[in-house]
């Protein structure tokens, strides 16, 4: 009897080490704010990419205008309801193979002083610990791969100081990402370099969209 119990633990782990290795698909989770959940998005490239490998399983965006407001989505479990059927927040992040967060960059371009670096510091400071405080929540239920989206600057001005700046938040949100399993992907300097920009809108077009789509691919690889 015990000999039947170990063959058939054994089968049965075979299987699932199985399953878990050769999945077809990866529920796929994007947490956002309106700058860059703006169709179409690096979530439907990334979808295009996929489509027919059939290795998306593509979910709902759960969205609000920045890290606090988000937090608070989940403290409270935010509801989304598509076609007659719910999407629980916490649930959501539990079973996400994939989770992408790209929140701030709202709040951020909101508040964006191009002429005066101090106050983009005192801002960012802020803006940091509430971002701390989501991705520890967001940790608490996800347990997959965690994609962090950085900043870029919001305007087409340039200089020194602006270039400081954003290394210094970079370095930052880097360590935090780091901290916490996450991957980080820094933005700055690819949108610095292209011609990445609506216009003089903080909202990024479509090939910036794609590029950001082919390195969270990358990483999926």
């Amino acid at each position: 009897m015990k000999k039947v119990l170990f063959l058939l633990t054994t089968i049965v782990s075979i299987y699932l080490i199985y399953c878990y290795f050769n999945k077809t698909s990866v529920s796929y989770l994007a947490i956002s704010d309106n700058t860059m959940s703006r169709e179409p998005n690096y979530s439907n490239y990334l979808k295009d990419n996929y489509k027919n490998k059939n290795f998306i399983e593509f979910n709902p965006y759960f969205i609000n205008y920045n890290a606090s407001f988000l937090y608070q989505d989940i403290k409270n479990n935010k509801t989304i309801r598509i076609n007659n059927k719910d999407y629980y927040f916490k649930r959501s992040l539990r079973e996400s193979d994939l989770v992408v967060i790209s929140v701030g960059m709202e709040e951020f371009s909101n508040n964006y002083n191009k002429y005066e670096m101090k106050d983009n510091y005192i801002f960012f400071n802020k803006m940091y610990n509430d971002i701390e405080i989501l991705i520890k929540e967001i940790k608490k239920y996800a347990q997959d791969k965690i994609i962090f989206l950085g900043y870029y600057n919001p305007t087409n001005y340039y200089d020194s100081s602006i270039d400081e700046f954003f290394y210094d938040i970079d370095i930052k949100l880097n360590r935090l990402m780091l901290n916490n399993d996450i991957i980080y992907i820094d933005l700055y300097e690819i949108v610095k370099g292209n011609n990445y920009k609506e216009h003089n809108s903080p909202y990024l077009n479509s090939d910036a969209h794609k590029k950001i789509a082919s390195i969270i691919a990358f990483y999926l690889d």
